[in-house]
């Protein structure tokens, strides 16, 4: 049995439907040969019948049934030794795989010995662009410029780098890190290990994006390969301390990469930045009622809420 390509970790929980079309397609779209690639699916104490589903439509597939749901990192973590490819894909349940796109990624990496990660294009189910799709790294200038909008204000020689990618491009770019919605690593460069643990959810694809550009690796962004990504699909069923995963983690990278310098002013940042948004959409709420501005308002202040929420407690 010849050694596969490339391993695909996909780590799942409770999106049944959308992990089936993900595997689905990683089959029939990604342009590799089914013998090319070892699927690995950890699902992370789903209730859905996720399980399930996989053994009864995915025989081939590796399944890992963890009892508890113990975070996206560990889940990654605990199956990259079984990867028997010199590349590993991280890709998320909620996505689906254009055509040809693990193969293009594999050429990509092929191409580039130096490269150590690489991510794609990711798009909404409209087929816009997702701005979090890479970037550079968390910095209080960058965090204001996104936060306060002056990143659709400012020429673009007066900006700094943006935290999210603020337009496509045509061609492979360096950046800080991509999502790990969709990453491919080279193995070599992974000296046994992938993600931070300290990390739950969110922030951790930054810290191993980081690990690996301090390592001498580069990190590529490449708009050439797309993979459509129903992003947060999961944490819409999610509730307490892991809907608050999504502020952590990028806080979390900031506080160590910057030894906690700034902290506070980051903090403010981003409570004034929902609460900003929660004003305007108000605002804009009243001139135009049946917008959707009112929803958008009402989830800017739960957002500044739980942002206040770990202010004061961490």
């Amino acid at each position: 049995m010849k050694q596969p390509l490339v391993s695909i970790i996909i780590v799942n929980w409770n999106v049944r439907e959308l992990l089936h079309a993900c595997i689905k397609s990683v089959y029939e779209q990604g342009g590799l040969p089914a013998d090319a690639m070892q699927v690995i699916v950890v699902d992370n104490a789903s209730g859905d019948g996720s399980t399930a589903m996989v053994r009864d439509c995915f025989p081939q597939v590796h399944l890992v049934a963890n009892v508890d749901n113990v975070g996206f990192g560990r889940a990654n973590n605990q199956v990259l030794e079984f990867c028997e490819a010199p590349y590993v894909l991280l890709l998320n349940p909620d996505t689906v795989v254009e055509p040809n796109a693990i193969v293009d990624l594999v050429k990509a990496m092929d191409a580039s010995p130096e490269v150590a990660v690489i991510g794609c294009r990711l798009l909404n189910g409209d087929r816009t662009l997702q701005r979090w799709t890479g970037g550079a790294y968390p910095r209080l200038l960058n965090l204001m410029t996104h936060n306060f909008f002056l990143d659709r204000l400012l020429p673009a020689a007066w900006r700094p780098l943006p935290l999210y990618l603020d337009h496509d491009v045509r061609e492979d770019i360096d950046v800080d890190w991509v999502s790990g919605a969709c990453m491919m690593l080279r193995g070599s460069k992974l000296d046994g290990r992938l993600f931070n643990t300290e990390y739950f959810m969110y922030g951790e694809d930054m810290e191993l994006c980081h690990r690996l550009k301090q390592a001498g690796g580069r990190v590529v962004y490449s708009p050439k390969v797309s993979i459509i990504h129903y992003q947060g699909a999961s944490m819409k069923k999610q509730e307490g301390d892991v809907l608050l995963s999504s502020l952590k983690g990028p806080r979390q990278f900031y506080r160590q990469m910057r030894g906690g310098r700034g902290l506070r002013v980051y903090d403010v940042i981003t409570v004034s930045g929902f609460g900003l948004r929660w004003l305007m959409y108000q605002v804009a709420g009243t001139f135009q009622p049946d917008s959707g501005f009112d929803r958008r308002a009402r989830s800017s202040q739960d957002m500044m809420r739980r942002a206040w929420a770990i202010l004061r407690t961490h």
